[in-house]
């Protein structure tokens, strides 16, 4: 009897703990994936005990618990943030299914054993991959470019400081060699991932990864092409990796590859970016939305005065980048920009 008392107690904590991962991807970081691989393995857990629903029932003795006392007073188990919610409840999982495993391996129930075994190597496989989602995710809100040659003679550093300080939500660095040496776009690199740093605002580096690998950037964008996510991805595992799309086909291939997040467009015509393709316009945004869950930044074109339209079909993160680097006081602009975006929900 205590040891079906063992294996109930560890059924449900392992299924409680597996619900709040599964919660946590499905609703903090919109990942069907995720939140699907979590479902099953709580399932595979409740389908290897089925039918034994009553003998963990009687088994159960809550009241006479001689831990709820020593949990009840415990006052180590608060969380820092989200993502020490998260370390928490993977570790629950696994204490808890290997338990059950050492349990049913002593009640001639091996088999069962083993399955539960399997389960906890699945979980430790997970939660590497889990736990990256902070470190890979793209902010909603405003995605700004630098660009000096948009930014009315300011300099990358000073443009960067002014968007830090209006609380922009993240930051890309893109210029060419031809405008530049490697040193130069190294130097201002390192000077503005210093800047962000403090903040927790993204630092992304469109193009040079081996520059985002030396300064610590937290993600590399790439065009189609540039560098395949596929590849960039072996060289850097736990960093952010965008890439821009055109087309539905681009955008699928970026996903499958393992792109954490697209870009969409250009949305309209834009001047920005040389040799760039035609306007995409609404058509590919609206075939994004409804067909991946991966996040995007719409782009290409964007000013305040079409921003509502192009919220209004689900873009969640908006790239503007001379409405922004252009614009004569770039903290009031930002600001105007983020009051538009709390307009359309």
């Amino acid at each position: 009897m205590n040891e079906s008392r063992l294996l109930d107690a560890n059924i449900n904590r392992s299924a409680e703990g597996l619900r709040v991962l599964e919660d946590i991807a499905r609703f903090r970081f919109d990942h069907q994936n995720m939140s699907q691989d979590i479902r099953r393995l709580r399932h595979k857990v409740r389908d290897l005990f089925k039918g034994r629903h009553k003998e963990f029932l009687l088994s159960r003795d809550s009241f006479n618990d001689v831990g709820m006392t020593t949990s009840l007073q415990q006052t180590t188990d608060a969380r820092k943030d989200l993502k020490d919610t998260v370390l928490s409840n993977f570790k629950r999982v696994q204490e808890a299914f290997r338990s059950m495993e050492e349990i049913l391996k002593t009640k001639e129930e091996y088999p069962a054993g083993k399955k539960i075994e399997r389960l906890r190597f699945q979980v430790y496989s997970l939660e590497p991959e889990f736990l990256s989602f902070f470190e890979r995710q793209l902010p909603r809100g405003i995605y700004g470019i630098l660009g000096e040659k948009f930014s009315l003679g300011r300099t990358n550093v000073e443009v960067a400081k002014q968007m830090v300080a209006a609380r922009i939500d993240v930051i890309q660095y893109r210029e060419k060699l031809k405008n530049k040496t490697l040193k130069q776009i190294f130097i201002e690199c390192l000077e503005i991932r210093k800047i962000t740093e403090d903040t927790g605002i993204p630092f992304i580096i469109n193009d040079y990864a081996d520059i985002a690998m030396m300064v610590g950037a937290d993600g590399i964008h790439q065009g189609q092409d540039d560098i395949p996510v596929k590849a960039l991805r072996k060289i850097v595992p736990n960093m952010m990796i965008g890439c821009s799309t055109h087309s539905p086909e681009q955008a699928k291939k970026a996903i499958e590859d393992g792109a954490d997040y697209i870009g969409a467009g250009p949305v309209f015509a834009t001047q920005t970016k040389e040799d760039v393709c035609d306007a995409v316009g609404f058509e590919y945004l609206e075939h994004v939305v409804k067909n991946h869950d991966v996040p995007f930044v719409a782009i290409g074109g964007i000013k305040r005065h079409n921003l509502r339209d192009v919220l209004k079909r689900g873009a969640k993160t908006v790239c503007l980048v001379t409405e922004i680097i252009g614009a004569p006081n770039i903290g009031k602009r930002i600001k105007e920009i983020k009051n538009i975006l709390g307009e359309v929900k």
